[in-house]
């Protein structure tokens, strides 16, 4: 007898394991797929470009030909014989991180056979017309890029033959091409760092400086005899991409030997010099800043720093004063990388703003109401579903969705998504570790107001029998198309096939609010309605619970086996 119950436990463990490696291999190959749809979107976008664009920089070309082996994403071009006389390739998505005044610039990078430049080409901008169209005019820049071996633009130079004018359009067009190569963005877009003359307006016995060593955006400043002075923070490039009126600006916050600021040096700047000036002698504005620890700026909201402006250059300061707060920040986050876990997680937790907190503690109010015998009092079935309903549900919006599992299956998951990830951990491990699905039972905010609908409506209809076949298969059905929406990228708005985005009104869609007026009102007559007859995101995670019967096959085992095949077929079927 004991030997069959010790089988048995084999069983429903090894069943149980086979069935979330099923669902694990769908995630791996919804974002594989996904990776290799947006490598095969860039290559096939670069189809769309006239070959006359194309011969004016290879007067040879006839035609666009495969894939390119030597550059990823590329296109070959051809001669009329078939010859390959050299390669294509454009610059977005991949060069979308670089931003000059206003957006990103997606560029056409026409090279010889020998893959050295032949040409670019602006396909579109989302940056300042006016700057780009400046270039456009002046091919000068543009025509600086011909000539150089593609590895050598990987890294990314200062934009000497810039535009005048539209000297921060320049500077992101080779931070593009430099992206989409696979390399990196210079870390800066000044070209030189504050010098000792510009320090001694903070600390007027300096005679030497010094840049550190580990952190390029730190200078130390030295009196006689190297004795120290303090130091200077600069704020590019962390400042690089907060823009006044016309641009960034470069400046330089000096600390004491005690921690505390001593001064504010405005350097170099991309904005008006008027405006730039102003702020550089604007006394009351550098007196704010005094006396704050690098802690205290680092606490400091970037975009509520409380500074008015500087009389006749309000946008210029206030975006000097947001680039103070954000160099501090990041310093400050760097610092505790760099101290290791035990700085790094103390980080981790300061990055966690007020009201997450909360939402994080009814996380784990509802999972410590799921083990004890709390879910069974008037706190389990009242006082909670209210907290999560109007907390997790119309406060944050946190809500877990097939819009959302997928999403991350394919990008990954974004930072900040404090509350949503800490949610979705607890909704998949729990369930498949405790036998216990608590995210459906206590922590979602549409199973809450269902069940405040069977606590105050008494609902007790039940659904004629005739429709209960089609009502299991539902969720199912739903399940799947999210599946096969992801791995096949097909035009569907997983969204729009459940009520949660509803909780947040002013982004929800038409679809959204229908089905969860419409399951809110089926549900005040058929108790949980929505919960058990229609929800593809509980239906997953029902799925992954372990349970007495992990050992045993169903036909839900074959749909999700069927959606790895066809999610498999799709990734490695030949192109």
């Amino acid at each position: 007898m004991k030997t069959a119950q010790r089988g048995r436990g084999y069983g429903i463990w090894c069943g149980h394991a086979a069935r979330l490696a099923v669902v694990a291999a769908i995630a791996w190959l919804v974002h594989a797929e996904h990776a290799a749809f947006l490598r095969r979107s860039v290559s096939a976008d670069v189809s769309e470009v006239p070959i006359a664009v194309i011969q004016a920089y290879l007067p040879g070309a006839a035609d666009l030909g495969g894939e390119s082996m030597a550059v990823a994403g590329g296109r070959d071009v051809v001669a009329a014989d078939g010859a390959r006389v050299g390669t294509i390739l454009r610059t977005s998505p991949a060069g979308d991180a670089a931003i000059g005044f206003s957006g990103p610039t997606d560029l056409l990078v026409v090279c010889d056979a020998d893959l050295r430049v032949a040409g670019v080409e602006i396909l579109a901008s989302r940056d300042t017309r006016d700057h780009v169209a400046a270039i456009k005019r002046d091919r000068s820049f543009l025509d600086s890029f011909r000539g150089r071996a593609l590895a050598d633009l990987a890294v990314a130079s200062p934009a000497a033959d810039a535009v005048a004018g539209s000297t921060l359009t320049c500077h992101a067009i080779g931070e593009a091409i430099a992206l989409r190569l696979g390399g990196k963005a210079p870390r800066s877009r000044f070209t030189e760092a504050p010098a000792l003359t510009d320090l001694r307006a903070a600390f007027p016995n300096a005679v030497r400086v010094e840049v550190d060593a580990g952190d390029p955006a730190v200078i130390r400043v030295y009196a006689g005899d190297d004795i120290p002075l303090g130091w200077a923070l600069r704020t590019s490039p962390a400042a690089d991409r907060v823009i006044g009126y016309q641009g960034p600006t470069d400046a330089a916050v000096c600390f004491d030997t005690e921690g505390k600021v001593a001064g504010i040096v405005v350097a170099a700047s991309f904005d008006n010099e008027p405006f730039v000036g102003y702020v550089r002698d604007d006394g009351a504005f550098r007196r704010i800043w005094r006396g704050l620890s690098i802690e205290q700026l680092a606490g400091i909201d970037p975009v509520e720093t409380g500074i008015e402006g500087v009389s006749g250059a309000t946008m210029t300061s206030q975006a000097v004063a947001e680039g103070i707060v954000r160099a501090a920040h990041d310093h400050y986050a760097h610092r505790d990388r760099r101290d290791g876990l035990a700085a790094a997680v103390p980080a981790l937790l300061r990055a966690v703003e007020p009201p997450q907190w909360g939402a994080l503690g009814l996380i784990v109010t509802g999972i410590v109401t799921a083990f004890t015998r709390l879910r069974g009092t008037w706190f389990g079935r009242l006082a909670l579903p209210i907290a999560v309903l109007a907390y997790l549900g119309f406060g944050a919006g946190a809500l877990l969705s097939q819009a959302q599992l997928f999403g991350w299956a394919q990008a990954g998951v974004p930072r900040g998504a404090v509350v949503l990830a800490a949610l979705t951990a607890a909704a998949i491990l729990l369930p498949a570790t405790t036998r216990k699905n608590v995210y459906c039972s206590h922590l979602c905010a549409h199973g809450a107001a269902q069940q405040l609908l069977v606590r105050f409506a008494r609902p007790r209809q039940s659904l004629p029998a005739r429709l209960r076949p089609l009502l299991v298969a539902l969720p199912w059905t739903l399940l799947t198309l999210a599946i096969l929406t992801a791995v096949l990228h097909l035009p569907i708005a997983l969204v729009d096939v459940e009520p949660f985005d509803a909780y947040l009104p002013a982004v929800a869609g038409v679809a959204a609010l229908v089905v969860f007026g419409v399951s809110l009102v089926v549900s005040g007559f058929v108790p949980m309605a929505y919960c058990r007859h229609a929800c593809p995101t509980g239906a997953l995670l029902d799925h992954v619970r372990l349970s007495g019967r992990s050992d045993r096959l169903s036909w839900r085992d074959g749909v999700l086996v069927g959606c790895l095949v066809i999610a498999a077929v799709a990734h490695w079927w030949p192109r």
